[in-house]
């Protein structure tokens, strides 16, 4: 495929949902420079897409780069031109990690009719909307989405990523493609969710021969970890996965290897943060990614390397909670076309109904297709990676089998077995 054909497709979409966003709903986490705005070269009424995301909350260390992302994705497309000419706008506003603040957020963006379409990114106040969404007949097009029964289970719901199930998979996958022996994880006490997630380790370890001793809950406003570190140690665990925000994933790996844990530390999907986690001297992590990794050579991702620096210089990108929402985005301008100024609720359901095994060269971790009145398929593969304290950045661990998504190279994604 034409690299260079399609990354001047995408960037001309991406930018312009991003630079707008301030105008909307609530205020934008961080604006960007108003004064330079490429909409303000446009006419014709705004695309509006809505993004209801966790920017307060606790486990909002997690998705701290998604809504630059989107500014620089909105700025990117509105400087190419927007959408048949028309500026796009994202519009951004605070879930909290809290279901009361999610459904007045979901009856906002729902209410607003020029609203065509919405992100949404919040782990723990995310089943919340999920049926007020399907009844609003509002598209919900990404990011990052891990209720199985909302991303998985309602048809207005495009899911390009693995949910919570499949994440605790993926990282079972990467125990055993690391040769580890004995897992015992961590799990977040800020959502019930969390908990219920871990009855996937017992069957998915035995099924890779790996053992499995329990799980135990972190609450991210404990003191210290140190009891929990000697678990770990007590347990003769060699693999820690931590279910866990960023913040306390770094509060839980300091302690640990300051009591002597000299194991492998795991997190998945926008928990991954090597910027934070590299300040833990003698830190070990294997993993796994459910956005594609932002280091990648490939064409696609340096696109999105260059869209952040140019129109997101501060923003630290090191996390897939970035990738995710750019890829979301990516994906709404590959269904609804770049030309197409005519765009609305219905069409973008349509647009999305459309789409037959797609993985925008590689930016997705498998292809994905969506059929009308039924909800998205699982998404069963992902991206692992090896990274040390101090490294440059992650290194990126091939399938053991075939790619996932077809790509080769630093893109190619592996599978957890169904």
């Amino acid at each position: 495929m034409n690299h260079h054909r399609r990354a001047s497709r995408g960037a001309r979409n991406i930018t312009a949902l991003v630079g707008s966003c301030c105008l909307a709903l609530t205020a934008c986490g961080s604006g960007g420079d108003s004064a330079s705005d490429p909409a303000d070269n446009l006419k014709g009424e705004p695309v509006k897409i809505g993004f209801a995301i966790s920017e307060t909350g606790p486990l909002s260390s997690s998705t701290t780069a998604a809504t630059a992302a989107a500014r620089a994705w909105e700025k990117k497309v509105n400087s190419d031109g927007g959408l048949g000419g028309r500026p796009v706008k994202i519009v951004i506003a605070d879930t909290k990690n809290n279901a009361s603040a999610a459904q007045s957020v979901a009856k906002s963006l729902a209410q607003d009719k020029k609203v065509v379409a919405t992100l949404l990114v919040d782990a723990v106040a995310e089943g919340s909307v999920g049926k007020y969404l399907e009844s609003a007949d509002l598209p919900v097009i990404g990011s990052g989405g891990y209720n199985a029964a909302v991303w998985n289970g309602l048809p207005n719901f495009f899911t390009q990523s693995p949910n919570s199930a499949t994440v605790i998979k993926s990282l079972v996958t990467a125990a055993g493609a690391f040769g580890a022996k004995q897992l015992v994880s961590a799990v977040c006490a800020e959502s019930a969710t969390c908990a219920d997630d871990t009855k996937v380790y017992k069957p998915a370890t035995a099924a890779v021969g790996v053992g499995y001793g329990g799980y135990t809950t972190v609450a991210s406003n404990a003191a210290s970890y140190t009891a929990e570190c000697l678990n770990f140690k007590n347990k003769k665990a060699d693999y820690v996965p931590l279910l866990v925000s960023v913040d306390t994933a770094v509060r839980v790996m300091g302690d640990c290897v300051q009591q002597g844990y000299k194991g492998v530390f795991a997190t998945s999907s926008t928990s991954f943060n090597p910027t934070k986690y590299s300040a833990i001297q003698g830190m070990h992590m294997v993993g796994t990614l459910n956005g594609f990794p932002w280091w990648a050579d490939s064409p696609p991702v340096a696109e999105f390397r260059d869209a952040m620096k140019k129109y997101e210089p501060k923003t630290d990108i090191s996390s897939s909670s970035a990738t995710t929402v750019w890829a979301s985005l990516e994906l709404f301008l590959k269904a609804v076309g770049p030309d197409t100024d005519t765009v609305t609720r219905d069409s973008v359901f349509k647009a999305y109904r459309g789409i037959k095994d797609e993985t925008l060269d590689g930016l997705l971790p498998e292809p994905v297709t969506y059929t009308a009145g039924k909800p998205s398929a699982e998404v069963n593969c992902f991206w692992q990676y090896d990274y040390t304290a101090g490294d440059d950045h992650p290194k990126l661990l091939p399938p053991s089998g075939k790619s996932g998504n077809g790509a080769s190279g630093d893109l190619a994604s592996a599978c957890a077995e169904s």
